[in-house]
């Protein structure tokens, strides 16, 4: 009996022990597998159509995952309008007349963007992915500018230079990465056509709008209404810095159906997003996390353990 209690007590220690550098950490209490990645893609069509908010969109978003779920750069690979090309590329917003996207979407006075958003960096992307993105891994996947329905009722999305892609096409170049799981958020019109090809086991995908809706831009500020609230979730804050409250549960962590519950519940604008999950567990164990040397995916809720590897946010092994 009293080796009981002596177990139990240190077992206790050790776990609060454990805790205690989480949380000096700024971590949840989760211990998750594998390197998570992501991709970013607006492919804008042309300068005509590729408007600011798209690039609005995505620099929210990566900032989000660099400085607020510490995922490091060679982790996200970014496919943007016209890349690096210094020509005009983007319509600013109010149709105010034409610029060139930067290329430091996190301010930090260094490029990130170098890749276009053609069909073939897209297809080269995912294959060079595929051989780096393992079975213990989790990739994330945003998508965002436009999607069409064209006359014969073929739905398909804009790439840079007028290319397309139709919803299988995609995901055939998609499926070449194999990972725990995947997670995708679709910000396109008619989003929801994509979400049934796209399907499988491991996988979360988020659309904005149904298979027969355009997806809406925020009426007063430069983004896209479902996305700009789904990032706002993320990281927990907009994107000037104001807090949200997205973690509805208090639990610490914001999960994937927290995050579509926070942004449905303030899109205010004439769309139906939808949320798809496999098993239908994984939304609600899916959250962006500090470990392994970047995010993680779904977590694994238990006390720590001695073999369990910690890593501070810069990477350092405790």
């Amino acid at each position: 009996m009293q080796s009981f209690v002596l177990s139990s007590y240190l077992y206790n220690v050790k776990t609060i022990q454990h805790l205690l550098l989480l949380a000096f950490l700024g971590c949840a209490t989760a211990v998750c597998a594998g390197e998570t990645y992501a991709v970013i893609i607006s492919g804008g069509r042309s300068k005509m159509f590729n408007h600011e908010r798209y690039w609005n969109d995505c620099a929210f978003l990566y900032r989000t995952l660099r400085q607020e779920c510490h995922l490091s750069k060679d982790h996200i690979t970014l496919l943007m309008a016209d890349g690096d090309n210094p020509d005009n590329d983007m319509l600013r917003n109010g149709a105010t007349g034409f610029a060139s996207s930067s290329t430091d979407l996190d301010s930090d006075g260094e490029p990130d963007l170098t890749l276009s958003a053609t069909r073939q960096n897209v297809e080269d992307a995912f294959c060079q992915l595929s051989e780096i993105v393992t079975a213990n891994d989790n990739l994330f996947i945003f998508i965002t500018d436009h999607g069409e329905c064209d006359t014969d009722g073929n739905i398909h999305l804009w790439l840079w230079g007028s290319e397309r892609l139709s919803p299988q096409k995609l995901a055939t170049i998609i499926n070449q990465c194999n990972p725990k799981t995947m997670n995708i958020l679709l910000g396109q019109c008619y989003a929801g056509a994509f979400v049934a090809p796209l399907q499988g086991e491991g996988r979360i995908i988020t659309a904005a709008c149904a298979a027969d809706q355009m997806s809406w831009a925020c009426k007063e500020k430069a983004y896209d209404e479902f996305i700009y609230h789904w990032t706002c979730a993320i990281a927990q804050h907009d994107e000037q810095g104001q807090p949200v409250s997205s973690d509805t549960n208090g639990d610490g962590r914001v999960s994937m159906q927290e995050v579509f519950d926070y942004a449905v519940m303030y899109d205010q604008r004439p769309e139906t997003p939808s949320i798809f999950t496999q098993p239908a567990t994984l939304a609600t164990q899916w959250s962006f996390g500090c470990f392994t040397n970047g995010i993680n995916g779904p977590s694994d809720f238990r006390p720590p353990s001695d073999s369990d590897v910690i890593y501070d946010l810069q990477g350092r092994k405790y």
